[in-house]
């Protein structure tokens, strides 16, 4: 398991670097120069206007033709955390306020419903921070949380919402590794509300019950990024093994994967999103903060930012 250990050891460098932090100033709705660099992607979206989406430490930008040109975002310095785009279009993140922001700190679940320029409070804020954030497919009012450490009344362990994150209940994490923190990723199968995978520093993990209690499914295999492939139950990930790593696909709910390609060595995706119309286009975030696309399925990727640094 050689290279399962090298590259754990770069998940947790990456995991480090994402840590919790206030933001920079808010930047001006103008074109952002090449060479701009972007610190600490904490999420990527695609939005059915063919526009992507970078959720960072210092707020969010945007491109709307594939790289040419990036400019901000509305006017939020947030450091965005758990950042997750539904399959209605409907934004969702978790973090902590910018210096410029007088909101309560950590920010909670906040809710956009317009691509991200305003946002409003759904809950928990100045009580929660959720580094992971997911819904489910099919049933955008199903969503699952991760809070990692304990803060207030909150305990670590596996939240979930049935009402758009109104309101949340912890469900449990039984079986699942003690130190949450070792979590990656988190997906609800689309055709099974009830299932869920997580990725985590002792293999892939999978609850049948909602997130109550969890199995180890395959302990030799990490998995950092995982995604639900626009209108199917396909499954999408970054996996690595003792001796292949690499974007793969899963048509049996993730009980076996075949690599697409995109081996990055000592680097890994932390975050993917696929347009929902047109699953063929899809995007990754490493954890050394590279953004590529693809426009064939994951078969061949083009680097849109070079650790941080836009190639506009």
């Amino acid at each position: 398991m050689k290279k399962l250990k090298i590259y754990l050891g770069i998940v947790a460098v990456g995991l480090l670097l994402s840590a919790c932090s206030s933001g920079d100033e808010t930047k001006e709705p103008e074109t952002l120069k090449s060479g701009f660099n972007l610190e600490h992607v904490h999420g990527v979206g695609y939005s059915k206007e063919d526009t992507i989406y970078l959720a960072s430490h210092e707020g969010m930008i945007q491109t709307k033709d594939l790289g040419k040109t990036w400019t901000p975002v509305g006017n939020n310095d947030f450091d965005f955390m758990g950042f997750h785009i539904q399959s209605d279009g409907t934004m969702l993140t978790s973090g902590h306020p910018g210096p410029k922001s007088n909101l309560p700190n950590p920010l909670g679940l906040m809710e956009s419903t317009d691509n991200g320029e305003n946002w409003e409070v759904k809950a928990l804020q100045g009580d929660v921070d959720f580094h992971i954030l997911t819904s489910n497919q099919k049933n955008p009012n199903l969503l699952f949380g991760v809070i990692q450490m304990e803060s207030g009344v909150y305990e670590s362990g596996i939240y979930k919402s049935t009402d758009r994150g109104e309101n949340w209940d912890i469900v449990g994490g039984t079986g699942l590794p003690d130190d949450l923190h070792g979590i990656y990723s988190l997906l609800s199968l689309p055709n099974d509300e009830n299932v869920l995978l997580a990725g985590t520093n002792q293999g892939v993990f999978r609850s049948e019950d909602g997130g109550k209690t969890w199995g180890i499914q395959d302990e030799g295999r990490a998995i950092t990024a995982l995604s639900a492939i626009s209108g199917s139950s396909d499954l999408l990930s970054y996996s690595i093994t003792e001796n292949e790593g690499g974007v793969m696909i899963s048509k049996d709910q993730g009980a076996t994967w075949k690599k697409l390609g995109l081996d990055l060595g000592k680097d890994a995706v932390a975050y993917f999103a696929v347009h929902p119309e047109q699953p063929e286009r899809m995007a990754a975030v490493t954890y050394e903060n590279n953004l590529l696309i693809s426009e064939d399925g994951g078969q061949k990727w083009e680097t849109l930012m070079e650790k941080g640094k836009l190639k506009n």
